[in-house]
């Protein structure tokens, strides 16, 4: 077979190695991303997994807590709830203040955490609420445990604000499924009356 004169010699010389490497390597090429997108997939499929089963043992938790609740409301019976209060039992702010501490402290300990700071703050509205801004160190878990005891407490209690980062240093693991949590939560509790 002759070559095409109209081709020049130059273009002649390139053209079989070009048509070699178009044919060869563009299946190559598509081998390789169709092998990129299918191991994405797999990662994608895994982490699914995993969210999946963080899910369920969240929900888990929560239906433990449900039931843990649901008992004690059975066992205190209709006179013990009557004499839960939402508010503070502690008559001037001070006295306030000093109550949710302690109960604060006794429920982050409860929850597995360290309570590092703990302030109050005056309030300018006749001293009828009490304002707490606390810093701790927690769990993943125990921080769960914590806002719930919190929101279904008596007195009732209001997390106002909460600020959460994590404790990892460079050495951590990135992955670590239990964190050290920094947190700072701003709580709100109630007098029953306004005195100052």
């Amino acid at each position: 077979m002759s070559a095409d004169p109209r081709v020049p010699a130059a273009l002649r010389r390139w053209l079989g190695p070009l048509s070699i490497a178009v044919f060869v390597g563009l299946p190559l090429l598509l081998a390789a991303l169709t092998f990129d997108r299918l191991s994405a997939w797999w990662d994608a499929t895994g982490t699914i997994e995993e969210s999946r089963a963080r899910i369920g043992q969240i929900e888990a938790r929560i239906r433990r807590l449900a039931a843990e609740q649901a008992k004690a409301r059975e066992t205190e019976g209709a006179e013990a709830t009557r004499t839960h209060s939402i508010y503070l039992d502690a008559a001037a702010p001070g006295l306030a203040r000093a109550e949710m501490q302690r109960r604060l402290s006794a429920l982050v300990d409860a929850a597995g955490g360290r309570l590092i700071e703990v302030r109050g703050e005056d309030e300018a509205d006749d001293g009828r609420s009490v304002l707490l801004r606390a810093s701790l160190d927690i769990a993943n878990d125990g921080l769960f445990d914590l806002l719930a005891t919190l929101e279904a407490g008596m007195p009732l209690l209001t997390v106002e604000s909460i600020n959460i980062r994590t404790q990892a240093g460079r050495g951590a693991a990135v992955e670590d499924p239990q964190p050290t949590l920094r947190v700072a939560l701003a709580i709100r509790g109630h007098r029953r009356e306004g005195r100052t």
